[in-house]
């Protein structure tokens, strides 16, 4: 979820290098390495391809059960969606969700690093632990069953925070795999690629998401959190970005995507191959002319692909209210919303359901992409 900076920092060397990377967006194009490109000139304008059709991709954070613990496992124990307890939890959810018009489900994979990653002596990435692909198993079951798709976010931004340990468990402190090649690279090959190997194709997997609002962690195009003690640079998270979306293009053929903070910084992300972007908006953006998605159309946004609102408040929002949002955004040419947050465990609320059902209703086929395949 986005937050309101505590310091105004880096933001006249974060609009230079916001206009260069503009300039170097309009140049190169962002064609990925191989796997699928949504077509703009195919696509009809505020939709993604997908299934088959073009949708306006209406959809919820989910965004976790209990954060960093729904994949894997850690020495506070398996509570992840591969345990029956949690499963029935989550399709409670899932069925609550369908019959209110949801699409589309983001969901957070590994957080803050707490659960699901092995890690060795030097701090690198060496595989997954035994819990993750069962509750991932489990995850996808459960969203197909219910006739819902999977954006699936595989880090946090504090997973780059200072490392702080709670009852045995290390949360954050994985800068060093961000900010160094070898990292990264160990990262991607033992941690990812598994997955998008595993998931290719999988009817109920709309996308991967790289990271949830990097721009949190960056020294320039972004605002530190005063939690990050050793930032990325813009340059090397571009690697970064790049290197993933390369590897679920080639593993996969799937969608690759970022979830940026905000508007002001979306466009550090062009040209490196995501399939769309993705960008957030809050309360206190409204009277920043730089952050203001609400009173933006996305055509003016400068981007080569279809963009999503990936969050914005769901309710006891002082911008709008559910139904405005929805409205807003669809008229302003996003191809999709995703209300923050289903679970309702913070104050932007929880979305009326009935709401978002009679939105999607009067809105007919262009919410509803035709259930998975069968397989």
């Amino acid at each position: 979820m986005s937050r309101m900076p505590a310091r105004q920092r880096h933001w006249s060397r974060a609009l230079l290098l916001t206009l260069a990377l503009s300039l170097l967006g309009a140049s190169c194009g962002g064609e990925p390495a191989g796997g699928p490109v949504l077509d703009p000139a195919r696509a009809t304008p505020g939709t993604i391809a997908w299934r088959g059709g073009d949708w306006f991709l209406l959809g919820v954070n989910y965004p976790w059960h209990r954060y960093g613990n729904d994949f894997g496992a850690n020495a506070w124990g398996s509570f992840g969606v591969g345990q029956p307890e949690t499963a029935a939890a989550v399709a409670a959810d899932f069925a609550r969700l369908r019959e209110s018009g949801v699409r589309v489900v983001r969901w957070f994979v590994f957080a803050d690093g707490r659960a699901g990653i092995a890690f060795d002596g030097a701090g690198l990435p060496t595989g997954l632990d035994e819990e993750v692909l069962p509750d991932l198993d489990a995850a996808l079951a459960l969203a197909e069953e219910h006739g819902l798709s999977l954006n699936l976010v595989l880090l946090d931004f504090p997973f780059m925070r200072a490392a702080r340990i709670e009852d045995g468990v290390q949360l954050g402190g994985h800068a060093g795999v961000i900010n160094t090649t070898a990292g990264q690279r160990a990262l991607i090959a033992n941690v990812f690629e598994p997955l998008f190997r595993r998931y290719a194709g999988h009817p109920a997997l709309l996308s991967w998401e790289v990271m949830n609002e990097p721009e949190w962690a960056l020294s320039d195009g972004g605002d530190v959190d005063e939690e990050i003690d050793q930032p990325s640079t813009l340059a090397n998270f571009r690697d970064f970005v790049r290197r993933v979306a390369d590897a679920v293009h080639q593993s996969s053929g799937g969608y690759v995507t970022v979830g940026s903070a905000s508007m002001k910084w979306v466009r550090n992300w062009v040209g490196l191959g995501l399939d769309y972007y993705q960008v957030h908006y809050y309360d206190w953006m409204r009277g920043k002319k730089a952050h203001n998605l609400y009173a933006t159309r996305a055509d003016k946004l400068g981007l080569d692909r279809p963009v999503v609102v990936g969050e914005f408040p769901a309710a006891a929002s002082k911008t709008a209210d559910l139904t405005q949002y929805l409205d807003t955004w669809h008229a302003n040419g996003y191809a999709g919303a995703w209300a923050w947050s289903a679970r309702s465990e913070d104050e932007a609320g929880a979305p009326d359901p009935a709401a978002l059902g009679a939105w999607a209703a009067a809105r007919g086929p262009i919410v509803a992409p035709p259930a998975p395949p069968a397989r």
